[in-house]
C-alpha cells in the first residue's frame, strides 16, 4: 500500500512539473511575441481548453495583435469554464472595452458596460489585481458619461489605491491627467514623488510624457533607467526600443542606442512584433551615422521587401537607400584599384 501511495505521488509530482515546463514555454512564447508559434503548437494540444493558465496565455497573444473578436469569442468560453478566474476576467473585461471604443455606437454601450462588470469581477476575486483596477479607472476618466465614464469615481478608486499601493496610484492619477491632456500636471506629479527602489513602469511614464515635451535628454535617461530596473520582458524591451529611437530622432548618445536596438532586434528576432521594420531601420541609420556603412548596408538590403505601409518609413528608407549607394560605389572601386595595384 505504502509502495503505491509513493507511486501516485511520484506520478502527481511528475505531471506538475510537466505541466509547469509546458506554461512556461508558452509564456516564452508570448514574450518573444512568436503568436504565430505559439498558436500553431497551443492548438495541437487537446486538452488546452481544459488548462486556464495556457487559456490566459493564448488570450494575450491574441489580444497583442490586436485580433480582438477573436480574444472576446476565446474568453467568452474561458470565463465560463472558470467563472473565478481573475486574470480570465480581466482579459474578458479589457477585449470587450475595446471593442466597445471601435465597433458601432448600438453595441458599444452593451460591449462596455459587459467589459466594465468583468473588470469588477476580477477586482473581486483579486483585490491586488492593479491591472485590473487601473484599466477601471482608466474607462471611468475617460469614457462619456454615457457610455458609463464617471470622473468622481475614478478619482475616489485612484484615492484607494493610493492607501495601498502608492506606485500604482501614481500611474492611475498620471493617467488621469494624460487624458485630461495636461502633460505638464503630469510630470510635476511624478517628479514630486520619488519611489526608491525606483520603480520601472513609473519611470517609462516620465520618459513618455518627457518624450512628449521634448525632453529628450531627459526622456532619454529615464528610458535607460526603465531599461535597467524593469522585470518584465516586454517592459524592459519597450524602453530599449525607445532608447534606440530617441537616439535617432533626438541624436542622442548612438553607441547606446545601438547596443539597445540590438538587444531589441536579438530578443524579438523571426517573431511576429510589427515594430521589428522600424527598429532595423533605426538602427541601420545609427549605423550610418557612426561610419559602419557596410553594416548600415545590411540591415538596409534586409529592408527591401518589407511591407510598411508608411509614408514615413518608406521615405527614410530611400533616403539611406540614396546615401549609401554612392560610398559603397566608391568602395567598390578603391577596392578594386588596389586589386589590379597587387
Amino acid at each position: 500500500m505504502k509502495a503505491l501511495l509513493l507511486f501516485i505521488a511520484a506520478a502527481v509530482s511528475s505531471a506538475d512539473v510537466s505541466h509547469a515546463s509546458n506554461v512556461s514555454h508558452y509564456e516564452q512564447l508570448l514574450a518573444s511575441a512568436r503568436y504565430t508559434e505559439l498558436e500553431h503548437q497551443l492548438i495541437q494540444q487537446p486538452d488546452y481548453k481544459q488548462q486556464a493558465q495556457l487559456l490566459v496565455i493564448y488570450a494575450r497573444a491574441l489580444i497583442n495583435q490586436q485580433r480582438l473578436e477573436d480574444a472576446n469569442t476565446l474568453l467568452n468560453y474561458a470565463i465560463e469554464q472558470f467563472p473565478d478566474n481573475s486574470e480570465l476576467n480581466y482579459l474578458a473585461g479589457l477585449s470587450k472595452i475595446r471593442l466597445a471604443s471601435d465597433g458601432n455606437v448600438f453595441a458599444a454601450k452593451e460591449r462596455a458596460a459587459r467589459g466594465v462588470a468583468l473588470l469588477q469581477k476580477a477586482v473581486s476575486i483579486k483585490p491586488d489585481h492593479y491591472a485590473a483596477r487601473q484599466a477601471l479607472i482608466d474607462f471611468y476618466s475617460i469614457a462619456p458619461a454615457a457610455a458609463g465614464g464617471n470622473k468622481e469615481l475614478a478619482n475616489t478608486m485612484t484615492v484607494q489605491l493610493a492607501e495601498e499601493n502608492p506606485a500604482q496610484a501614481l500611474l492611475a492619477q498620471s493617467r488621469i491627467l494624460l487624458n485630461e491632456k495636461k502633460p505638464t500636471e503630469a510630470l510635476a506629479l511624478l517628479n514630486s514623488i520619488i519611489p526608491n527602489p525606483p520603480n520601472p513602469r513609473l519611470l517609462a511614464r516620465k520618459a513618455q510624457i518627457l518624450n512628449e515635451l521634448a525632453l529628450y535628454d531627459e526622456a532619454f535617461s529615464n528610458y535607460r533607467q526603465a531599461a535597467e530596473h524593469a522585470t518584465d520582458l516586454t517592459d524592459k524591451y519597450n524602453a530599449l526600443y525607445h532608447i534606440g529611437r530617441l537616439a535617432v530622432v533626438a541624436d542622442q548618445d548612438a553607441m547606446v542606442g545601438i547596443t539597445a536596438l540590438q538587444q531589441y532586434l536579438d530578443f524579438y528576432r523571426d517573431s511576429d512584433n510589427k515594430t521589428l521594420p522600424w527598429a532595423t531601420l533605426r538602427l541601420a541609420q545609427l549605423m550610418y551615422r557612426t561610419g559602419d556603412n557596410f553594416e548600415a548596408s545590411l540591415l538596409v538590403a534586409g529592408l527591401t521587401n518589407a511591407q510598411v505601409e508608411n509614408e514615413e518609413f518608406n521615405l527614410i528608407l530611400l533616403s539611406l537607400l540614396s546615401a549609401l549607394k554612392p560610398k559603397e560605389a566608391k568602395a567598390e572601386t578603391e577596392a578594386e584599384h588596389k586589386q589590379q595595384e597587387i
